[in-house]
């Protein structure tokens, strides 16, 4: 049997697998720790370098030059691309900073200088058009992602009257082996659609499967692996909650 398959003889552990590595631990496990939860990660995706990283420091640069209004991080890894390229949080007075939610607030604090941000109170690309102030006329927005991020946000923006400069900060590519072994009565948490795409290629059938946010959960349907159930937040309140759906309404940890 491959060691990476849950063996449906052995007894249920009952963790909560993360999809992505370690290093990018976050408040959602910490979350799940305190809970009670077993954390494991088993990373299907790592993050490498734009294949123009020269765009992201040419917009670097004219953002400390002051030629942007509003600088916006939609994912702690994003802030962690600029902090790589060399950003410390410095932002000229006229520049507002603007993040999706909490997390990446969180992981701006602990790497950058950068003064506190405007956070959207609908934590998603859908709460930051629905909620980012107006745009003065001609008025110039920063939006780095990652090279896989869905158009939606930066059309939506320039649809509002944004000035956009869309750059890939950094690119999301699949790990072809994962790092632990699944055990019969795990729930495998996949928190991205690259993390989706390479999770179906698995093949592993006999766990329960949770998706960080629509867009990681329609990765899933369209490959034809639908999530059990999808967060309504990234949070340990949400993993409850949507375990709590499933029928598993108390923490799963190890015996």
């Amino acid at each position: 049997m491959d060691p990476r398959l849950p063996d449906p003889q052995r007894q249920a552990s009952g963790r909560i697998v993360l999809t992505r590595p370690e290093a990018q631990a976050s408040a959602l496990e910490e979350g799940l720790l305190r809970a009670g939860h077993t954390v494991a990660h088993m990373p299907l995706t790592q993050q490498v370098a734009p294949d123009e990283p020269g765009r992201l420091r040419r917009a670097l640069a004219e953002l400390l030059e002051g030629q942007f209004d509003w600088l916006l991080l939609t994912s702690a890894n994003t802030v962690r691309a600029l902090v790589h390229c060399g950003w410390d949080g410095t932002l000229p007075a006229r520049t507002r900073l603007g993040v999706v939610g909490p997390g990446t607030a969180r992981v701006l604090r602990e790497q950058s200088g950068a003064p506190t941000p405007w956070v959207p109170q609908q934590h998603s690309a859908a709460g930051i058009l629905a909620e980012l102030p107006a745009p003065a006329s001609g008025a110039r927005l920063l939006l780095p992602q990652s090279a896989q991020a869905r158009p939606e946000l930066a059309a939506g923006l320039s649809a509002k009257g944004w000035d956009v400069t869309h750059v890939s900060a950094y690119a999301t590519r699949a790990l072809d082996r994962p790092a632990v072994s699944l055990r019969h009565g795990d729930t495998v948490l996949v928190t991205s659609s690259t993390a989706a795409a390479a999770w179906v290629r698995l093949q592993v059938h006999s766990v329960r499967v949770l998706a960080i946010g629509e867009p990681t959960a329609q990765t899933l349907r369209q490959l034809g692996r639908p999530a059990d159930a999808v967060l309504s937040e990234p949070t340990a309140a949400g993993v409850r909650e949507a375990l709590a759906r499933l029928g598993v309404s108390r923490p799963v940890g190890e015996p």
